[in-house]
C-alpha cells in the first residue's frame, strides 16, 4: 500500500509540473500572438483577473500526462494527475466566484 501512495504522489508531482509548464507555454503563445513581452502578458493576466483562465488553459497539458500514464498501465500515477487537475479546477472555481 505504501508503494501505491508513492506512485500517486509522483503522479501528482507530474500533474503539477505539467500544469506549470502548460501555463508557461500558453503565456508564451499569447505573448507571441499579441506581439508583447511575457511580463506584460503576465501583468495583464494578474491585474485583469484573468489568471484563472490562463491556468485552465495550462492545465490542458495534464490530459497528455493522464492518458500517457493510462497507456502504459500506470493507473496510480494517472490518479495523481487527476487529483491535481481536480484541485486546480476547484481552485479556479473558487477564484472565479470570489473575484
Amino acid at each position: 500500500m505504501k508503494n501505491n501512495n508513492k506512485k500517486v504522489i509522483v503522479g501528482a508531482l507530474v500533474g503539477l509540473c505539467t500544469t506549470i509548464v502548460g501555463t508557461f507555454l500558453y503565456l508564451i503563445f499569447v505573448s507571441y500572438q499579441r506581439n508583447a513581452s511575457l511580463g506584460a502578458v503576465w501583468d495583464f493576466a494578474m491585474n485583469g483577473s484573468e489568471i484563472s483562465s490562463v491556468v485552465v488553459f495550462g492545465t490542458a497539458l495534464n490530459f497528455a500526462a493522464f492518458f500517457g500514464f493510462l497507456r502504459y498501465n500506470k493507473e496510480s500515477h494517472a490518479k495523481g494527475v487527476l487529483i491535481i487537475t481536480i484541485v486546480t479546477g476547484i481552485a479556479v472555481l473558487i477564484h472565479k466566484l470570489l473575484a
